[in-house]
């Protein structure tokens, strides 16, 4: 049994000198334990967006972690949630100069760079298909940090611990000395899960969804998420 991981969203799920790691990579380990000998269940690193390519066709069964999102019809159904993130934007001490509050009006004409394949709520969404903002998508936080960094976006939108723990990755790199992050406004919580394939049949697809469903849970209530959390946020 595989599921499939975005390769490129620390601190929850990356690859790191060859090694998949991430507090959901840690956590789905632990709560795959307890679904064995039943099934024996693999995680596999995907650059995010052909992990939902693969979802779409039918290729793969399982993805974690994406937000709920209604236009993707070919994800269905939803794993009992993983975690709530806090989606928030940080943006350039240029554009700091102006207070910035409400979103989207005091954010109207900006560039905000998302990454790739990433769905970030309804306020972003409908900012963007109403043209008052501009979004542009490069995989992964490193590069749309360097991307603020130089000023080439006005803001970054994403979950608040994953930029965070890469930009203290990026500190060492001279071009950094000087860089902070400078955080805006919280956009939404977002909920993260393990995201299913509508169009992957498998046989023992529901009762495979079941018995993780109830072992995530297990594992919440025993307090091995709140650990990993902690671990990784020192």
């Amino acid at each position: 049994m595989v599921l499939e991981a975005d390769d490129d969203y620390a601190p929850y799920s990356y690859v790191e000198k060859g090694q998949h790691k991430g507090i959901y990579v840690d956590f789905l380990k632990k709560v795959a334990e307890k679904l064995a000998p039943a099934y024996e269940v693999s995680l596999q690193p995907v650059p995010w967006k052909r992990g939902l390519q693969n979802l779409e066709k039918g290729d793969s069964l399982a993805l974690f972690p994406p937000y709920f999102n209604k236009e993707r019809k070919f994800i269905q159904p939803y794993s009992t949630p993983l975690f709530r993130e806090t989606v928030v934007l940080f943006c350039t001490d240029e554009v700091m100069k102006t207070p910035r509050k409400n979103f989207p009006d005091d954010f109207a004409g900006l560039t905000i760079g998302i990454n790739l394949g990433f769905a970030l709520g309804e306020k972003m969404v409908s900012a963007a298909k109403s043209g008052k903002i501009k979004t542009e998508e490069v995989k992964g936080n490193e590069a749309n940090i360097k991307k603020l960094n130089a000023g080439r976006i006005g803001c970054y939108a994403n979950d608040r611990m994953s930029v965070i723990h890469s930009a203290k990755g990026l500190r060492g790199n001279s071009e950094f000395k000087n860089f902070k992050l400078n955080e805006a406004v919280e956009l939404s919580g977002e909920d993260a899960f393990i995201g299913y394939s509508m169009a992957n049949n498998a046989s023992y697809k529901a009762d495979f969804i079941a018995k993780m469903n109830t072992a995530i849970e297990e594992a919440k209530k025993a307090g091995v998420l709140t650990k990993l959390l902690a671990d990784y946020s020192k």
